[in-house]
């Protein structure tokens, strides 16, 4: 049996390793992503494809990458900015990762959450449980999952959760997420890279918007790089870590708490070594680190084995993010935090008015 080295890979489409053997092959499995990237493209330029228009204001929230850009911080920021100032927002969002993708689910009656992460999706369970009079609706089809939520909720604003590629459904404002980090990998369509488009696809897009600035040193390269690309506005945002949850009470505590102490950090996201870079900047010391797959859907076996590594560890706090405390709640495990985290925007009142007026 022939075993595929994963992170290796994973580091040649990023770009951190130089393999000319490796990138020769994954150029040869990306033709056929490329083909359908373009054709779909054309089909729809060319109206062969139609498009679909709400009878409500669309904003779109995607990347052009895979992998985590902060989205869903992003989405829960836009949504409390319309709640602010009197706006009715819905969050459509296709939900990765829950047993039946192609299903319509509502997760959020605005009111309260219905369904758990297996059945609605970590992130949009995650979204509902954050934003109190939003509902949340998950389906495949963002526009006949957008047609059933306006029957049923009195919204003016529909935010497309990673819609950047649903070209299908036509909307208003186009944001595009971009790590400031880590932008684009080695600039390669996937599989040879990470691109999910050619990076001419941020033409569509009216508003860019930077995320984790505080962890590169000088972003101006990047915003010349994008402003060569798109005539799109540039804004900059940084992740603020909030406070810290527990996972099965609730009960909240400050970030101080986590100051000297022994922690064990999980996650199954898309970049765990942020999120222990994270907790080292508030104080901790991160022992030990469990990274999952995104989107992991934990067993009992998990915690035991976290469990073990604490206690040999000898560890005081056992740590991992809200959207994995989301997949944890039903196993009720006890004495398991979450770190709570809020996107902040360095030109908040530009990037408010562009939310509220369109650019």
């Amino acid at each position: 049996m022939v075993r595929i080295n994963t992170g290796y890979i994973e580091d040649v489409m990023y770009g951190r390793r130089k393999s000319p053997l490796a990138s020769a092959f994954l150029r040869v499995l990306s033709i056929p992503y490329c083909l359908a990237v373009f054709l779909r493209q054309a089909l729809y330029a060319a109206s062969i494809l139609p498009r679909k228009k709400l009878k409500r204001r669309v904003i779109s929230v995607g990347n052009v990458t895979l992998g985590g850009t902060g989205k869903t911080p992003a989405v829960m920021n836009i949504a409390a900015v319309l709640l602010k100032n009197e706006n009715r927002p819905l969050v459509v969002s296709r939900g990765y990762g829950r047993k039946n993708e192609a299903d319509l689910v509502v997760v959020s009656d605005g009111k309260q959450v219905l369904v758990d992460a297996a059945t609605g999706g970590d992130e949009p369970v995650l979204i509902g449980s954050r934003l109190a009079g939003v509902p949340v609706i998950c389906g495949s089809d963002r526009y006949k999952a957008a047609l059933f939520a306006l029957q049923e909720f009195d919204v003016d604003t529909v935010i497309l959760d990673d819609g950047f590629q649903h070209i299908r459904l036509l909307r208003n404002l186009d944001i595009v997420l971009v790590d400031a980090a880590d932008p684009f990998g080695n600039g390669r369509l996937f599989p040879a890279g990470i691109l999910r488009e050619p990076l001419a696809a941020l033409r569509r897009a009216q508003a860019i918007l930077l995320t984790g600035v505080d962890r590169v040193a000088d972003i101006e390269p990047l915003k010349r790089t994008i402003s060569r690309i798109t005539k799109a506005r540039i804004f900059t945002s940084r992740a603020v870590p909030a406070d810290i949850v527990d996972v099965t009470t609730g009960e909240v505590r400050p970030l101080s708490a986590l100051r000297g102490t022994q922690a064990l950090a999980f996650a199954g996201i898309a970049r765990p070594s942020a999120f222990e870079s994270q907790l080292r900047s508030l104080g901790a010391e991160v022992r030990a680190v469990f990274p999952y797959a995104d989107h992991y859907a934990y067993k009992k076996s998990d915690l035991a084995g976290i469990f073990q590594r604490a206690a040999d560890e000898k560890v005081s706090f056992i740590i991992t993010t809200e959207k994995d405390a989301v997949r944890l709640r039903p196993l009720k495990p006890e004495g398991i935090w979450s770190l709570r985290i809020e996107l902040k925007v360095v030109e908040n009142e530009e990037w408010e008015a562009v939310l509220l007026k369109g650019i």
